[in-house]
This record gives structure tokens, sequence and C-alpha cells, in this order.
């Protein structure tokens, strides 16, 4: 009969065994360790303990992800569900496809009691995570198209968006025909269910075809008929969500790109109803559509707005109607002033009313100013000031201060206008509390391509300089302001854009900060948004004693992206890859490759883009990019060998055709890049390969060394001090007898430093063999060189000639 002492040990076991059972059960995993490891301490052969034990074991067997589902499915656990999502977004975290099933199942077997919308945002989680999970659901949608989509739609938007996951991935359906059927299938029944749906069930169909019609537009746009089509302009409502509005315009977008004549017709079917209807509803949809379809199909939307009486009849409609009525017509009168005819009838009609506007209060004083600044500024000269353009840009100023972001997102499409005239710049940039709430703007503006594009244009606007004209390109601009109705006074540019203007705002952006805003607005930009960005970046740099702030706040290796992220030969990629390896080669002149360069960031990563530049050529009249990329090459050349050697693999051919160029300033700094690249075995071998491409190498070389430019002779007597170092290079150099003549004469020009590199070069020839310096007595070398060292000063100078005139006279 067991004694109590050992009874107390047992009960107290079993007690902790139990306790750690339940917390099992509630998921407190880490008490449940703690009962189970103090009751094996107590009795490790206890029944109960044992029972717990494997209860434990069993359990720890069970992926976390399987019982949170049954979790929130079975006890409508909704910290469950959130935090099988968090799961499911680790991204170190992999599920085996027997899992992620079964919990699809699960889910899928209680659609109707499943807690909402927790249910479906842990399924569409699945679907996105799980490649073996998007394939169970390809099978399951190919069994019954309809009656999956019917349960999916029953959970909501966010299962639905799992499915359209699934849509969307090739690799997870067993053929690309069953792809491509369920698609189709699926557009439908979003088709059927967006014309007999609303509200929420609006929205997530409306996403979803646009999603869909984003990568498979061809095949899936004449399932849109007038109805469809037009509950999706329907969504383009002013009041609708601003999320919402976005989708339908996409959706919209891509129907238009496939047949624009057809989807021409059938918009102006639907505007021209809306308006016949003459309703406030009805009118504001339409406007809102018409606002929408602009920038999407100018032609269509430009068309309709032209009609006769249309936007003569446009104020007077709008008297007595609700705010939501005008704001949608004023939004339609903005995206308007894209087409020429437009913006004149705008400025024709409604001038006045939108002066009122403006004189009214704050309602919509934003978007009217923009709409004036529009028809003021896009209608004229972009030399002549446009009137009221100063009283516009205060406006704007004043929105940009306030604390209201929709206020100052709506002043940033006016400034980018405003901005145009000089005087508007000048005052804006003294204004630092203005400079700082447009960048923060800016920098908030991600995810939002409007306003970070007018943000960035304004920018542009406030750092660009005026191009450089020819004389011949400033004889043709006269021509023709002589063969205007109205020639202007002047051709000369406004004091406020003069380059020491242009200067001094750059001074003061980069100083404000504008670098790393750019570099935060680029994690997420548009094509267009980065050809804004390329060029900024070539403004900011084009003074030398700005090159180390962008270099030090990330500027280059957000150039180096840029690019690196051209695909495409389009005209802009083609201005996006010369304006961002131009402002790199900018950069890279005036800093110190170590400061910049690192394990993250290689050297070598620059070298592509600034050899790209040496393609420019001199019949396209602007050398300076490829001047700036040689300097900058230059630079990058007295690194290490490693650098040099890619320069040399990848960029000869174009090096030796800038060796020859008939700009002075091009062909010497090519000199300079040459003389570094000489510090490399492989920069020597193509002058010293015995070859006879080497040979005619050596001949320009040893012409370039004679050449009227000091700062090219200098360098050319630079690459031949260190090639000479090489006995096969002496050799070369040694048969042409009219080389001996230029080192000769190296040696004693007046200049200090091109008489060290001649001598230098001497020594070096004269030091290699006997019969060289035979040949250079037979020249008067010794008097030659003697004479010339009683002017040198420099030591190095004189100790190179001594030993030089110690190996000519003991040969």
């Amino acid at each position: 009969m067991p004694s109590p002492e050992r009874e107390l040990p047992d009960v107290r076991a079993s007690e902790l065994a139990t306790k750690s059972l339940e917390y099992l059960q509630s998921g407190h995993q880490d008490d449940a360790v703690r009962s189970l490891r103090e009751a094996l301490s107590l009795a490790p052969k206890n029944e109960a303990v044992l029972a717990a034990f494997h209860n434990f074991q069993k359990d720890q067997a069970v992926c976390p992800l399987s019982k949170l589902c049954q979790k929130l499915v079975v006890e409508s656990d909704v910290a469950a569900g959130e935090n099988a999502l968090r799961l499911l977004r680790d991204p170190s975290l992999s599920f085996h496809t027997m899992t992620v099933t079964e919990c699809i199942e699960l889910l899928l077997a209680h659609a109707k009691d499943i807690p909402l919308p927790i249910g479906g945002k842990v399924l569409s989680g699945i679907l996105r995570a799980s490649r073996g999970g998007r394939e169970h659901m390809a099978g399951s949608v190919c069994e019954n198209t309809k009656e999956m989509f019917e349960t999916l739609a029953g959970i909501g938007g966010e299962a639905i968006d799992g499915l359209v996951v699934t849509l969307l991935d090739p690799a997870a359906w067993e053929s690309e025909t069953e792809n491509q059927r369920s698609i189709k299938d699926c557009f439908k029944l979003f088709l059927e269910t967006l014309d007999a749906g609303s509200g929420e069930i609006g929205a997530w169909s409306t996403r979803s075809i646009a999603r869909l019609l984003a990568t498979h537009a061809t095949e899936l746009h004449s399932f849109i008929g007038q109805a469809s089509l037009e509950r999706i302009l329907s969504m383009l409502d002013v009041r609708s969500p601003d999320d919402l509005r976005s989708h339908a315009t996409l959706a919209t977008a891509r129907f238009v790109g496939v047949d624009e004549d057809t989807a021409g017709s059938m918009l102006g079917r639907f505007i021209t109803s809306r308006l016949a209807a003459d309703s406030s509803d009805d009118l504001r949809i339409a406007f809102s559509a018409a606002a929408a379809i602009f920038p999407l199909a100018p032609k269509v939307a430009a068309g309709l707005l032209l009609t006769e009486g249309f936007v003569e009849r446009l104020v007077p409609s709008l008297q007595g109607r609700p705010s939501d009525v005008e704001r949608a017509a004023l939004e339609m009168m903005s995206t308007a002033c894209v087409d020429k005819a437009c913006r004149a009838a705008v400025a024709i009609h409604c001038q006045e009313y939108l002066e009122a506007v403006i004189r009214g209060g704050e309602n919509f004083k934003g978007i009217a100013s923009t709409i004036l600044a529009k028809v003021r500024y896009g209608s004229g000269d972009p030399g002549v000031a446009p009137k009221g353009i100063g009283e516009l840009a205060a406006v704007f100023r004043e929105m940009m201060l306030k604390d209201d972001v929709e206020s100052r997102n709506s002043a940033m499409e006016g400034l980018a206008y405003a901005t145009l005239k000089p005087s508007v710049k000048e005052s804006l940039v003294k204004d630092k509390e203005f400079l700082q709430r447009l960048l923060e703007t800016l920098k908030d503006s991600v995810g939002k391509s409007t306003v970070m594009y007018g943000g960035l244009t304004i920018v542009a606007n406030l750092t660009g300089y005026l191009p450089s004209l020819s004389e011949e390109q400033k004889r043709v601009a006269q021509l023709r302001n002589y063969a205007n109705s109205v020639p202007q006074a002047s051709l000369e540019p406004d004091p406020a854009d003069k380059d020491e203007k242009v200067t001094m705002r750059c001074k003061v952006l980069l100083e404000a900060g504008v670098v790393p805003v750019l570099v935060a607005c680029s994690k997420r930009v548009s094509p267009s948004a980065v050809a804004i960005i390329s060029t900024i970046f070539l403004s900011l740099s084009k003074n030398q004693k700005h090159r180390g702030l962008v270099a030090q706040q990330g500027g280059v290796r957000l150039l180096l992206q840029f690019h690196a992220s051209v695909t495409s030969d389009s005209e802009q990629d083609r201005k996006v890859k010369l304006s961002s390896s131009h402002a790199l080669a900018r950069v890279l002149v005036s800093t110190n490759p170590s400061h910049v360069f690192g394990s993250q960031l290689p050297v070598a990563s620059a070298v592509r883009p600034l050899l790209a530049l040496l393609e420019t050529s001199e019949e396209q009249n602007d050398l300076l990019p490829v001047f700036e990329s040689l300097l900058a090459l230059t630079n990058l050349a007295s690194t290490d060998d490693s650098t040099r050697d890619l320069i040399i693999r990848i960029g000869w051919s174009k090096i030796e055709e800038t060796l020859l160029s008939n700009n002075i300033m091009v062909q010497r700094a090519t000199m300079e890049l040459l003389c570094n690249l000489m510090a490399s075995p492989t920069g020597v071998a193509k002058f010293a390969d015995g070859s006879k491409t080497a040979n005619n190498r050596l001949h320009v070389l040893l012409a370039l060394a004679d050449a009227e430019d000091l700062a090219t002779r200098r360098a050319a007597g630079g690459a031949l001090a260190m090639l000479t170092e090489w006995d096969k290079a002496c050799e070369a150099i040694m048969r042409r007898e009219k080389g001996l003549d230029i080192l000769l004469g190296i040696a004693i020009e007046e200049n200090e430093e091109m008489r060290h590199r001649g001598i230098v070069c001497v020594r070096n020839l004269v030091c290699q063999k006997l019969e060289y310096a035979e040949r250079f007595r037979r020249k008067s070398a010794i008097d030659m060189i003697r004479d010339s060292l009683r002017g040198a000063r420099d030591p190095e100078v004189l100790q190179v000639g001594v030993e030089a005139l110690k190996a000519l006279m003991e040969g």
C-alpha cells in the first residue's frame, strides 16, 4: 500500500498534467510547457502525466496553421484568424500542400458559419502564400466554376481576391486551356455580379474585373456590353471611394486600349444619355466619367465636350446644383485642359465662373485655380507671363501651408503650371516654410501618382536650366521670331532663369533635403516619374559644388538603378538612360570613388552607364555628356586594375574613336583616361603587343605628345612615361625615329610637368639597352638634357635627369 508521502507528488503531478492540457487547448503554449515540465519532474511515471505528455507530442505534430484554422471555424475565434494571417505573411515560413489543402476545405465547408471578414482574409492569405493551395483551388474551379464562385462570393471580397490570384497564376493550372477557360467563365460571372450587385459586391466585382483586364484585355473585352460598361463608369462617381474609382479607371483604360473606336462609341452613348436625363445624379456621374475618360481617350472625350452648345451651357447648367455636381464639372474641366481646343473653349466660356469660384471662398478654390493656371499658361507662349499667374501661385502657396492633406495635394497640380513662370520660381524658393511643406507632401505621395507627378514637376521647374543654344540655333530662333505674327521684343531669357539663379535654387533645394525625398519617392514610381527624377538629378549635379551632397545622400545608387531599369528603346526610356547616366557622370567627376563605392555598390556597376554616353555622335552637337563621361571614367580608372581592365574590355573601341575626335576637349579627356588606363598591363598591351594595330596606336600616341594643346600633351607624356617601363613598348618606340625626337622635345619643354615626363621617358629607354643610349647620344641627348636640367627646380626631375645622364654617359 503506497505511503501518503508518495501520494502527494502524484496528486500534484496529475493536477499539473490536467492544467497543462487546459493551457494547450486554450493556446497558451508557454504555460502548458511549464506545467508539464513540473509534472514530469514530480512524477515522471504517473499515468496522467504520461498521457498529457503524449497528447502534447501529438499536438506538436499538428501544423500551427491547421490548429488556428480549426479554432477559427469551430470556436469562431477571430484572434486565431489574426494569428493565422501573421503566419501566412511570414516570408520565412512554408506550408505543406496537404496542410493548406485541409485548411482550404475546412474554410469552404463552413463558409456560412465562419466569422467575416477574417475568414475571407485567411483563405486569401493561404492562396497568396501557397502554390499548392492555388493548385487545389484551380482544380476546384475547373470542377464547378459557378458553385465555387458563389461559395467564395458568400465569404466576401477578400476570398474573391484569392480567386483572382489563382486565376492569374498560370503555373497553378494543369493546362493553359483550363486556365483561359476559367478566366473567361469567372470574368462573365464578375460582370453578372456587377450588373446585379451594389455596395461592397460592386466594389470587389469592379476590382476583379480591373485586375483581369490588366493582363487579359484582348481576350476579355468582347464580353463587356453597354450595361456592364455603364456600371463600371458609374463607379467613377466623385462620391465613390478613391480605391474604387482607381479600379474603375483601370478597367476603363484597359477596355479603351483594345478597341478605341468601339469603346468611344459606347462611352459617348453613356455620357450623352446621362446628360440628357439632366438630374443632378446623372450630371454628376456624366461629368465624373468624362473627367476620367479624358486622359484615357482624349479624342473621344474632346469630341463630346466640343459638341456644339456643350461648353456654352455648362456653367448655366450648374446653377442651383449640389456641390458634388460642381466638383465633378470642375474635375472634368481640369482634365479637359489636356486638349488644346478644349482648353481654349474653357478659357472663353468658363473663365469668369472660375474666377468667381476663387473669390467665393474655400470651396473648390484649389481646383478652380488649377484650371485657370492651365488655360492661361497652356494656351500661350511659355516665354510670355500669363495674366494673373502670380496671384494664382499665391493661392496655391496658401493651400500648401495648410495642415489639410487634401488641400496640399490639390495645390500640387496648379503649382506644376505656375512654376513655369520665372518670377514664381524665385518667390517660392525663398519661402522656407513652403519648401518644407512641398517636400513633405512629395515624400508622402508614394502611391498617389497624380500628386507625385505634380510635385516632381514643381521640383523640375525650380531646378531646370535653360538649354544651351549654339550660334546657329540662336539664328534659327531669331528667324522664327521674325516669322511670328506678333514677334517678341526680346529673345533674351528672363533674368530669373539665368544659370546663376537656377544654381542658387538648386542649392536651396539640396540644403532643404530634396535628394533623400527623391530617393524615398523612387521606391514605387511610374516610368514617367523616373524620367522627371532623372532630369532633376541632371540639374542638381550641374554645379560642381553640389555633387558631393548628391553622392552622400544616395544619388549615385538611385541613378544606377534608373539606368538599369531601362528595358525598351522608347523615346522616354532613351531620355531616362541619357539623363541618368549623364547625371551619374557629373557626380563621379568630382567625387572620390572610395567615398561612394564599396562591397554593396561596386565601382564596376558605374562603368557601363558611363561608357553608354560615348555613343553620342559629334553630329548631335552636344558633346558635353561625352566629355563628362570621359572625366568620370578617368576618375574610376584611378582605383584598381580590375576597373581599368573592365573599361578596356567593354569600351575600348569607343575610347579609340573619341581619341580621334575633332573636339579638343573630348580628345584631351580621352587622352587623360588613356593615361590612367596605362597603369594596367592590359592597357599597356594595347600599345605594345607587337601587332600592326598596336603600332598604329603608338603612332597616334606619339603624335598627341606633340599636339598644340598643353593638357593633351601632358596626358600623352604621362602615358608614354608609364609605357616606357615595359621592354616591348620601348622596342616599338625605338623603331620610330621620329619617336625619339618627340620624346627629346618633351624633355626640353619649358613647362616643368612636360619636362619631367619627357626625361622619365628618356631615362626608361636609355636604361633598357646600350644601343638605345647610343642612338640618343647621336641626337645630342646629353647636352639637351643637361641644358634642360639647368632650369629645373623639382628635386624629382633633377634626380631622374641625373639617372638619364648617367646611363647616357656610361653607355
